[in-house]
């Protein structure tokens, strides 16, 4: 397969209006292999107003978001399902013959369905099917949707086979939606993917002339993957789409929401292909943003790319973080005060997390999540965090990470006085403090003002960030998908080059020799 040609093409220009706290990326164009060419639409008549969504727990997958080669299932227990007999919750079931669904029928929760090798599911035009638990295709089955299939919330779709629609038919796509890199998806009609639903396409994913997909949450294609829109796609507002591998643009491709070109892909479109974003939208385009050789080196608004982990992350492979173009790393290296049982301690990932990504990513800051609902507990949590960080180099910088409601409970005053005494602390001792919380927070329960000297790093899940506040970080995603990581993980821009910043600054005692024995 030929290689994507080089393309001579304009700098995407990159804007921060960090005065404003409103971070935005100007459009200029958009370069292909046919030529540059972007329109600027204005379809907010058509929009609802954009709404903010915080921070929350994130809920588990059913399935294993990662790429993995398939494994046949032990079927042992499972009941063979004849299309017509009810499905009950907790109770496994495989589809061993060729089979017409012309009614209503529910994969309840709690059950897993296989469509076996060589057999095939026709939803036809009058059926309709409600999954709200998993259903998994495996290699050379066959799902095909004329009627209408609806995915609910914390359901699971894993597609090692094929999947593919009719023009009258309807997918809705509120949970994990995975065409993994053997599977192939190829699309009429409508396909919704709404607020909960994330569609990762490690395979291919092609949408014919009468397809229309609209993407209100999250759309990725990683590098192994293949996308061909000839039909409509758009981002809403609130939607993000993210594309590594390679995309192919016959038809039309709308951006309301976050449209990113990662540094991987490869873009092929037609000249009579179309794609537009409406104004103030976000296009970001790796391929043109990323700094050339060190970013240490960088001077002005880095714009890097950068994600932030924890246990929850397991291990991870660093090496291959790095070649996925990351740029830099956050990483939690402790939590404070949960119970009299439940200690200050150290993140049981951080040791590894903050060597490896040390090695590879060199862009390296650290957060602590406070539990403490007093001044004092503030400050003694951040001399933990002191003691935790200080044989290590820290390159980025050391964060507070607040979220807890009963903290928000206590008032504004008394939380800001908390945030303060931890951060007065860590610059006490030399540290690059920043505080990260939500919109929520920095809006209505924490009094800026008193804060003003340390920076933020903002958590909002939005395609445009609304605080009206400075930031100089920006966690835009929960749902990332990065190479040498298993499963998800958020997705932040750095705004800054803060590595520049501490090292000219003489922040974080880095050249102060440090303890190796405290490493070891």
């Amino acid at each position: 397969m030929k290689l994507m040609k080089k393309i001579t093409a304009l700098l995407l220009a990159c804007t921060l209006a960090i005065s404003s706290g409103a971070s935005a990326f100007a459009v200029t164009e958009v370069p292909s292999a046919a030529g540059t060419e972007t329109t600027i639409i204005d379809t907010n008549a058509q929009e609802s107003d954009r709404t903010e969504s915080d921070k929350d727990i994130q809920q588990d997958s059913n399935i294993d978001v990662s790429d993995t080669n398939y494994t046949p299932i032990d079927l042992t227990g499972y009941i063979k399902w004849n299309g017509t007999m009810p499905l009950i919750s907790g109770k496994n079931y495989y589809v061993g013959d060729d089979l017409k669904i012309n009614k209503s029928v529910t994969v309840p929760k709690d059950t897993t369905l296989v469509i076996t090798k060589g057999y095939e599911i026709i939803v036809q035009s009058k059926g309709t099917m409600n999954v709200k638990g998993t259903i998994i295709t495996e290699p050379s089955s066959d799902l095909c949707i004329t009627g209408k299939i609806r995915f609910y919330p914390e359901s699971a779709f894993d597609c090692y086979g094929k999947i593919r629609s009719t023009k009258s038919s309807t997918i809705q796509i509120q949970s994990d939606f995975l065409i993994r890199h053997s599977a192939k998806a190829t699309f009429s009609g409508t396909i919704n993917v709404y607020k909960d639903g994330v569609y990762i396409n490690y395979g291919e994913t092609s949408l014919s002339q009468n397809a229309k997909m609209l993407i209100t949450g999250d759309f990725q294609t990683p590098e192994s993957g293949t996308f061909t829109n000839k039909g409509y796609f758009g981002v809403t507002i609130s939607g993000r789409a993210s594309i590594s591998g390679k995309f192919i643009l016959y038809g039309e491709t709308i951006i309301s929401g976050v449209f990113i070109f990662e540094a991987s892909v490869k873009y092929y479109r037609i000249k009579s292909s179309r794609f537009a974003v409406t104004p103030s939208r976000q296009l970001i385009d790796y391929r043109y943003l990323r700094p050339s050789g060190n970013s240490n080196t960088s001077g002005g608004n880095a714009n890097l790319k950068g994600i932030d982990v924890s246990y929850a992350q397991d291990r991870i492979d660093w090496r291959l973080v790095k070649l996925s173009g990351i740029d830099f790393a956050m990483i939690r290296a402790s939590r404070g005060y949960i119970s009299d049982k439940k200690p200050m301690t150290v993140d049981t990932t951080f040791k590894y997390n903050i060597t490896q990504a040390s090695k590879y990513i060199k862009n390296v800051g650290v957060y602590h999540y406070l539990y403490a609902d007093t001044v004092e507990e503030a400050v003694e949590e951040a001399k933990f965090l002191i003691k935790t960080i200080e044989p290590y180099d820290i390159t980025y910088p050391v964060v507070l990470d607040v979220e807890e409601q009963y903290q928000a409970d206590l008032g504004k005053e008394k939380l800001t006085a908390m945030c303060k005494a931890f951060l007065d602390e860590l610059k006490k001792n030399g540290y690059y403090a920043m505080i990260y919380a939500n919109k929520t927070w920095l809006t209505n329960y924490l009094d800026m003002s008193k804060l003003s000297e340390y920076e933020v790093w903002l958590a909002q899940w939005n395609s445009v960030p609304t605080y009206l506040g400075n930031f100089g970080m920006w966690q835009y995603s929960s749902k990332g998908l990065v190479s040498g990581i298993n499963g998800y993980v958020d997705l932040n821009i750095s705004y800054k080059n803060y590595a520049k910043i501490i090292r000219e600054g003489g922040y974080n005692n880095l050249d102060k020799e440090k303890d190796e024995t405290k490493v070891a």
